[in-house]
Order: C-alpha cells, then sequence, then structure tokens
C-alpha cells in the first residue's frame, strides 16, 4: 500500500523510487517500455539539458501493480 498526499498531483523519478521501492533504473526502463510518466526539461546553470522524469498519480498506481519491490 502507498500512501500519499491527496494534494500531490505530480511526483518525481526518486519520490516514486522511494515510495514503491523500485530502483530507478528498473523505474526509467518501466516507464519507457510501458509508456508511463514524462520528461520535464529543466535548464541547469551550465547551460546544458537536465532531464526530469515526472509521474501523475495513475502513473504511480500502475507502477504499483506492474513492478514488485527491487532486492538489488
Amino acid at each position: 500500500m502507498v500512501k500519499v498526499k491527496s494534494s500531490q498531483k505530480i511526483f518525481t523519478d526518486m519520490e516514486i523510487a522511494t515510495l514503491t521501492g523500485i530502483c530507478l533504473e528498473h523505474l526509467h526502463g518501466l516507464a519507457r517500455k510501458r509508456h508511463l510518466g514524462f520528461i520535464a526539461r529543466a535548464d541547469e546553470a551550465a547551460g546544458k539539458q537536465a532531464d526530469q522524469w515526472l509521474f501523475t498519480l495513475s502513473d504511480l498506481m500502475v507502477l504499483v501493480m506492474l513492478h514488485p519491490c527491487c532486492e538489488h
């Protein structure tokens, strides 16, 4: 069971990993494969693009059902 605030609508990949127990490597792979979440691009001070994975509450529920906690 995953408990989140009712007001929270968007979750970062780190928050999803903490809530579900899925490591970032598996989380990103599953998100790509199942077309979950989206990548937000934020400008860094160096002028490069930083990718930030963001997920909705419905994405979180799907991830919880599809993938067990990572054991490694």
